[in-house]
């Protein structure tokens, strides 16, 4: 799904679930300054494992999102799993990547066990980031020509590039 954004601001939003409040995730804010023509609705909204879920299931929702990007780690991963889980039934529409170590590895996997997700970032995920948010804008490849992702097409079969 490309999201006709040529006429309208995007509200992308990089999500990191951290493990205490004194961490911060480094690589949310690396894409966000890496895609510089889209830094300005792209934003990051970083939580902790300790936070209630639905505190942060409200948070995502009234942020309104149009594209909804989680960073996934061994400590946050099976977190991360159940916010996704929650978050499709109140966001139905819309797309929800995943990207970090603990996905990169099995990403076709993440999306059989995960149909709640779009697709899977793996790799270096600067330039694959750049790229999504140009697809998404109606701008640049469509998703079968970005290196660097796993993702799920219309009939939910999986392609991996």
């Amino acid at each position: 799904m490309r999201i006709d954004a040529r006429c309208r601001h995007m509200n992308t939003i990089l999500v990191a679930i951290n493990a205490k409040y004194i961490h911060s995730n480094l690589a949310v804010y690396s894409l966000r300054a890496y895609a510089k023509p889209y830094r300005e609705e792209t934003l990051i909204a970083e939580y902790t494992i300790n936070q209630q879920m639905n505190d942060i299931l409200m948070d995502l929702y009234k942020k309104k999102p149009d594209v909804l990007c989680f960073s996934c780690y061994i400590w946050n991963l099976t977190y991360v799993e159940t916010i996704v889980r929650e978050i499709r039934k109140l966001m139905p529409e819309v797309p929800i990547w995943v990207g970090g170590p603990e996905v990169s590895y099995d990403a076709e996997d993440v999306l059989v066990r995960l149909p709640e997700v779009t697709g899977v970032m793996f790799g270096e995920g600067e330039e694959t980031f750049w790229e999504l948010m140009q697809h998404y804008h109606a701008e640049g490849k469509p998703l079968s020509e970005i290196h660097g992702i796993a993702y799920r097409g219309e009939q939910w079969e999986i392609y991996r590039n």
